[in-house]
């Protein structure tokens, strides 16, 4: 049986306030593979995740916190820890290597931005993080609180 490929690219749309407007994410192999994308513009962050994540959410509900942290993880330079902390008991770690994020405007670091998380569709934000922080270290995993 040959597997059908899609040949639609990843697009992204951003309305005039810098979100996420539209995407074709949902449509192609990188969704339908379980693969998790993240975007960046203008100090607004969208994860999006196939609709079947939608229960791991739960596990991050009451965090206030995403820290974004770039560094080396298994030999490979461009990756990304994404720490959801503060106000949950254990801090939950997510990993995305550096194709699967789009950082369409550059990034500094720091405390800035906002952080959408979408599950099947921009139709419906389940997570919503206003304190979100960037940082990079030497390796990966990093796992360390930030410090106001």
């Amino acid at each position: 049986m040959c597997k059908q490929l899609s040949l639609l690219p990843l697009t992204h749309q951003f309305d005039k306030n810098g979100f996420l407007g539209d995407t074709t994410y949902w449509e192609t192999d990188i969704c339908k593979e379980g693969d998790l994308y993240l975007i960046f513009n203008t100090y607004h962050y969208s994860l999006l995740l196939h609709k079947e994540y939608g229960d791991w959410l739960g596990e991050i509900v009451e965090a206030e916190t995403a820290v974004i942290t770039r560094g080396s993880y298994n030999g490979i330079d461009d990756y990304f820890e994404i720490m959801f902390t503060e106000n949950i008991e254990t801090p939950v770690t997510i990993m995305i290597p550096g194709e699967r994020f789009e950082r369409v405007t550059p990034l500094k670091e720091g405390w800035h931005g906002h952080l959408k998380i979408y599950a099947g569709g921009l139709y419906d934000c389940k997570n919503y993080f206003d304190k979100v922080y960037y940082r990079v270290a030497d390796t990966l995993p990093c796992g360390k609180p930030v410090e106001e």
